[in-house]
This record gives structure tokens, C-alpha cells and sequence, in this order.
């Protein structure tokens, strides 16, 4: 199905065999590769023959398709054989110069192993043209006419999300924010510790200035938090996901480095047992807005 991609130069399908029924998804034994209605109308058998003997590549058998009086009947048959035969064909014997027909699905899209079963141009188009060339060879009376032809689906942009599924698409928001939100909470807690046993004035007693207090814990957490972001991003890229190939380098490097974000939210806790329970605050409120954005 070509409903979760862009089709900009949709190829044309021409003059497709009528395939196997066991080349479909999903399929019960015996099967057939179509099923058929005519009342028992001799020039419609006729054509039905024409239909089975000229399929492109592969004469199709007699136990291959089923026969049924009406289109009801069809119906009937359908319901009670579910995924038996993939569709079928109704033929009208108007008068002498006009055979209607009309086809009947009997399969929908279907996935498996990442690929969807789009019935059709699986199915419905090689029932049609193969109706379509059998009868009008058959009126004409020239069983050699050239009937070719080809069908091709608009071009359309995806109109359905791809629900493709994907560690990365199950676990890797959950990952990410977890591996950017475990040193944050860590320097939140160690800063607040910092703060509670009034270090940073008992090294101002000592003659140490503020400065190098903050610069020391601005070297070593912007150090292991410089080089833990720089790996997971090499890491994704490495690894092909396309978060990580279809953005910016610098644009998902920066969102890794939140130590800045535990420095600003250090000055507002004055207890080291509330820095646990703000940092895993902070990580539930960004997990319950990814999980609400990721719906939408």
C-alpha cells in the first residue's frame, strides 16, 4: 500500500497477470484464484475459459476457480470461506452485442514483516483487465486482439502515519530523556549538598573566591557532561537512526547539555533531599508532555 509514502512519479501496471491466490498475506488452503458468476450463460463460460487460458505467464487451472450461479451467491460463499479467494468476477449477458461485468474484492490491505498487501493492484486490477481484454476479444470475435493497457495510482503525498515499529520508536524518547535527566539530577543533588554543608563559604573563610568555586564545578560537570552528550549523539549516528541524521548535529548536541539547567535550579533548593525529588519532577512533567506530543 502506498499510503504511508510520497508517490510523486507513480509507475504504470500494465497488462498484469492474475496471481496465485497463494501469494497473497494471508490465505486458507484450498484457495482460488478467483471466483466467478454468470447464470450459467455459455458465452460467459467462454470468456471465463479465454480468461484462465490467456493469463500472462501462467494459464490459470480449472481447480483454481469456483463457479457460482449469482452474485449473491458469492456473497454467501465469501462469508462462510473467508480468505479462500482473493476476489470475483460478475458477468451480465445483456443482449448479443453487450456483456457487462464487475469485480468484487474480497481482501483488504494488509501488514506483515513491515510490508502492506495492497489489494488492488494486487488483485483487482489484473481481474479487470483481464475481463475487459477477454470480452471485448470475444464481441469483436478476433481472439488475437492486442489488448494493452496500464493502470497507475495518482500521485499523492503519505496520508497515513507510518506505524512501522521500531526500538528506537518505542524506547528511544524513554532512553534519551533518561541519560540527559540521571546527571541532571546528580548535579542538582550534589550542588544542593554543596549548599546545605555551606562549602562555598566556608572556602570564601579560607580566602578561595566564588570564582573558583563555580569554575571548578563548571570544568569537571561541563567536562563529563560535554562528553557523555558527544557520544550519544555519535552513538545515534552511528547506529543510523534518523533523529540523529535528519538534524542538526549542534542543535541535538546543545539539547544533551542540561548540567546548565541544574545550576539555575540549584539556587532555589536549600536541602539536599529536595534536589531528588525536584530532579525526578522535572524528568515525570517532561515525560507526561513527550508522551502527550508523541499522541497528538
Amino acid at each position: 500500500s502506498s499510503e504511508h509514502v510520497n508517490i510523486t512519479d507513480p509507475k504504470a501496471l500494465a497488462s498484469p497477470p492474475i496471481p496465485l491466490c497463494e501469494d497473497k498475506f494471508y490465505a486458507k488452503l484450498p484457495c482460488y484464484d478467483f471466483v466467478w458468476s454468470g447464470n450459467q450463460s455459455r458465452r460467459v463460460s467462454d470468456i471465463v475459459s479465454a480468461i484462465m487460458a490467456n493469463n500472462p505467464g501462467r494459464p490459470i487451472p480449472t481447480n483454481k476457480v469456483w463457479f457460482l450461479l449469482w452474485p449473491e451467491e458469492v456473497d454467501a460463499w465469501f462469508t462462510s470461506h473467508p480468505l479462500h479467494a482473493p476476489g470475483a468476477l460478475h458477468f451480465t449477458e445483456r443482449n448479443a452485442t453487450m456483456i457487462s461485468y464487475g469485480v468484487q474484492t474480497n481482501s483488504s490491505s494488509a501488514p506483515k514483516r513491515g510490508q502492506t498487501e495492497d489489494p488492488t493492484f494486487k488483485f483487482i486490477v489484473p481481474l479487470q483487465i483481464a475481463a475487459e481484454r477477454e470480452i471485448a476479444r470475444f464481441l469483436i470475435g478476433d481472439p488475437k486482439f492486442c489488448w494493452s493497457f496500464g493502470f497507475k495510482e495518482f500521485a499523492q503525498p503519505a496520508v497515513v502515519k507510518d506505524v512501522t515499529i521500531s526500538p528506537l520508536n518505542l524506547m528511544g524518547p524513554v532512553f534519551f530523556l533518561a541519560f540527559s535527566m540521571f546527571s541532571f539530577a546528580l548535579q542538582l543533588g550534589f550542588l544542593a549538598t554543596e549548599k546545605e554543608l555551606k562549602l562555598c563559604q566556608a572556602m570564601t573563610v579560607m580566602g578561595v573566591y566564588d570564582t573558583a568555586y563555580w569554575l571548578s564545578w563548571l570544568i569537571w560537570d561541563g567536562i563529563l557532561t560535554f562528553v557523555s552528550s558527544l557520544f550519544l549523539v555519535l552513538f545515534g549516528m552511528m547506529f543510523q537512526f534518523d533523529f540523529f541524521l535528519k538534524n542538526s548535529f549542534f542543535v541535538i548536541f546543545l539539547l544533551f547539555l542540561l548540567f546548565h539547567l541544574a545550576f539555575m535550579l540549584s539556587s532555589f533548593i536549600s536541602k539536599s533531599s529536595s534536589a531528588t525529588t525536584v530532579g525526578f519532577l522535572v524528568f515525570l512533567i517532561v515525560f507526561i508532555t513527550q508522551v502527550c506530543v508523541a499522541s497528538l
